[in-house]
């Protein structure tokens, strides 16, 4: 693939829909939504989202990177924890403003399992809303972490927001 390449402009609803040119659609905000999956296994291990930059680094390296919202900064998955995610395939929606990346996992460099969520379980989703009696609640579909967040980050701060 050669160094200098862009995203093709969005000419017509055909060229988009039908067309076999990358015109990806970003938000108002320069942001594309992205699931990111298991390669081999289909299991959903994450929603992030990227910018430009990040999907052309994605595409160039071979590396998942996305933009954080909460740090507002480009993100290479697995910087600082080891876990990488290597691309295997691209998926983009009809109108393409929407992706999924099929992804193969390395385990963290501080040891423990292949993984995905900063939390310690293998994938984001690590939990499903279910019905009790006193309305909906959270039970946890993943038991065990697949390593130790403390091990592997130590005094990056959480990026989760309240």
């Amino acid at each position: 693939m050669k160094d200098d390449w862009q995203f093709a402009p969005r000419s017509s609803v055909e060229q988009v829909e039908e067309g076999d040119v990358l015109a990806p659609k970003f938000d108002e905000h320069g942001l594309m939504p992205c699931i990111t999956r298991h390669a081999a296994t289909g299991e959903i291990l994450m929603f992030a989202f990227m910018n430009e930059e990040a999907l052309r680094l994605s595409i160039d390296t071979g590396q998942a990177h996305y933009w954080s919202r909460s740090r507002q900064k480009l993100w290479k998955k697995g910087e600082t924890s080891g876990m990488r995610q290597n691309i295997q395939r691209i998926l983009i929606d009809d109108d393409q403003d929407c992706l999924v990346l099929e992804v193969a996992l390395t385990s963290p460099d501080a040891g423990g399992e292949e993984a995905s969520c900063h939390v310690g379980y293998r994938s984001c989703f690590y939990r499903e809303i279910v019905e009790e009696q006193e309305g909906p609640a959270l039970r946890f579909i993943e038991s065990e972490k697949s390593f130790d967040p403390e091990a592997v980050y130590g005094d990056t701060p959480n990026p989760t927001q309240l």
